[in-house]
């Protein structure tokens, strides 16, 4: 965690184990380093009183064995004065040492010489009582000026064995000089302890950003650009400690998690190729099948439109020889009417007004013929007389044929075809093909409308040359969708009865057929109807 952030997110920081660690570690090095300094300076300030002890001591000492060598009976006290002004004084650390010497055989002293004014010596005769103590004795002792000092006792004794001390040493240290060095000391360690307290938290803290923050922010840093898909991410290892060892078991894993990874994407690239190849040969038995189902249909169809079709053969077949047997039963009537129709004619005794009524018999007759020989000409297949025809001069004819039929049912025809479209077909059978579609469409259409004869070429011409696809529409009523199966079949019409006789599409599909070419219908109920057919073209 980066300065940056610490200034920024305090509170996370107070989280983390950076800022644990350290106001933790902070504090108990602030106590210690406290206790440490507390106790230096106390010790410091014993050492100060047990140097200044010893100092009087020692000074006690001197003027002892001064004493005892020089002038133990006390006869030259000029020397003792220049011993006790050599060594004490009131600018010196040991301020006063005073020299009792011993009166007769108690313990009765008194004073010889002092290094301050004599006059203002303090004694008495209980001082004796220090001349039977074994060694130096120092004790601390306020002074008339508020400070404090060390005073000791001290026998003088001779060197030789059982005699009693010959006199007793008083030396006085003032403390003043010590506490004023014992002062110095705590105000230097007092200046010094925050800069030192300043110093371990600095310290404290790069250490452990070195050896805590810094490896955590490195291994979570690398965790976050795994996390983002970068697996080659590794966190630096730089130590041979815990965190140096979590730092290399953390590589591991990641290395681990990297090649779990690249097996996992190969496994899943194998499983994508399985799944692809399996969906391909899927798709080659689907396709294979949608084939089969396909061909079934075709064949099926197929089937329907040949039973359809022998059904056809077999009602023409059935209609032919009806149409045969009523042309031969009713032809032998006719033919004998005729003839006497016509010995009739030749009276010439036969009134005007009974020959006119002969003619319109003879008509009538005529017209049963032609009648007859119509139906004969359905049963057997006609021969065909073709040859190239333009179509715009064909449909001239049939304009003057259906002229008078559209005009009275006020039925308009629009055309369109190329000027080249030449049709190789029988001329006599195109009439009979387009008047039966003419005829259809004017019953279609009731209240008038519009026809619409369009020819372009064919999108696949058959084997042979070039075919042309004519559209024969009209704005009618339409056909119903589950009657445009049965439109085809002979005796089949949806007209009003007596208005029709269900031959003229079947007789259009067999003209269209004996062409070479196919025909179809196109229609939705209240839409109109559009005949789909396709006869040959001829090359001029």
């Amino acid at each position: 965690m980066s300065f940056w952030h610490l200034r920024i997110r305090p509170l996370a920081w107070l989280r983390s184990l950076h800022a644990k660690l350290f106001l933790l570690l902070g504090l108990v090095t602030s106590v210690l380093t406290v206790a440490v300094a507390y106790s230096i300076v106390r010790n410091s300030r014993r050492e100060l009183e047990t140097y200044s002890r010893n100092l009087v001591i020692e000074a006690a000492g001197t003027v002892e064995t001064d004493v005892v060598e020089r002038d133990p009976g006390f006869k030259d006290p000029d020397k003792l004065d220049q011993l006790l002004a050599s060594i004490a004084g009131p600018d010196r650390s040991i301020f006063q040492i005073d020299v009792f010497k011993r009166v007769g055989r108690g313990n009765e002293v008194e004073l010889v010489r002092s290094s301050g004014e004599e006059a203002t010596v303090d004694w008495g005769p209980e001082i004796g009582s220090y001349m039977t103590l074994p060694k130096a004795e120092a004790e601390l002792v306020d002074l008339n000026t508020g400070r404090q000092a060390w005073k000791v006792y001290l026998p003088i004794r001779t060197h030789k064995p059982g005699q009693p001390p010959i006199g007793l040493v008083r030396a006085y240290c003032d403390l003043e000089r010590w506490e004023v060095v014992w002062d110095n000391n705590l105000k230097r360690t007092l200046r010094t302890l925050p800069g030192v307290l300043l110093g371990e938290f600095i310290l404290l803290w790069l250490i452990l950003r070195m050896l805590i923050s810094d490896p955590i922010e490195a291994m979570v840093l690398t965790m976050q650009r795994l996390e983002q898909g970068e697996s080659s991410a590794r966190a630096p290892v730089r130590r041979s400690d815990e965190l140096g060892l979590i730092a290399a078991r953390f590589n591991d894993m990641a290395v681990q998690l990297e090649r779990a990874g690249e097996e996992r994407e190969a496994l899943i690239r194998e499983i994508r190729g399985l799944n692809t190849n399996l969906q391909d040969r899927i798709d080659a038995a689907l396709s294979e099948l949608q084939a089969k189902n396909d061909e079934l249909a075709a064949l099926v169809e197929r089937n329907a439109l040949l039973r359809e079709e022998l059904g056809a053969q077999e009602r023409l077949a059935v209609a032919g020889q009806l149409t045969a047997t009523f042309a031969h039963e009713v032809g032998t009537p006719l033919n004998l009417v005729t003839g006497h129709l016509q010995l009739l004619d030749a009276q010439k005794d036969l009134p005007d007004k009974a020959r006119e009524r002969l003619g319109v018999i003879g008509g009538q007759i005529q017209r049963v013929g032609d009648i007859v020989r119509r139906l004969l000409d359905l049963t057997r297949r006609p021969q065909l007389d073709r040859k190239p025809h333009p179509f715009k001069d064909l449909l001239e004819d049939l304009e003057q044929l259906w002229t008078p039929t559209l005009t009275a049912h006020g039925v308009t025809v629009e055309t369109k075809a190329p000027r080249d479209c030449y049709l190789d077909v029988d001329r006599k059978q195109m009439e009979q093909l387009f008047i039966n579609l003419m005829n259809n469409a004017v019953d279609a259409m009731p209240a008038g409308g519009k026809v619409r004869l369009l020819a372009k070429p064919a999108e696949e011409s058959a084997p042979g040359g070039l075919w042309w696809e004519l559209h024969f529409h009209d704005s009618g009523q339409g056909i119903p969708a589950d009657l445009l199966s049965k439109v085809f079949r002979p005796m089949f019409t949806t007209k009003p009865e007596g208005k029709g006789t269900g031959l003229g599409l079947s007789i259009c599909r067999e003209i269209v057929r004996n062409h070479g070419g196919e025909i179809r219908i196109e229609s939705a109920e209240g839409q109109g109807t559009c005949v789909v057919f396709t006869l040959p073209g001829a090359m001029v």
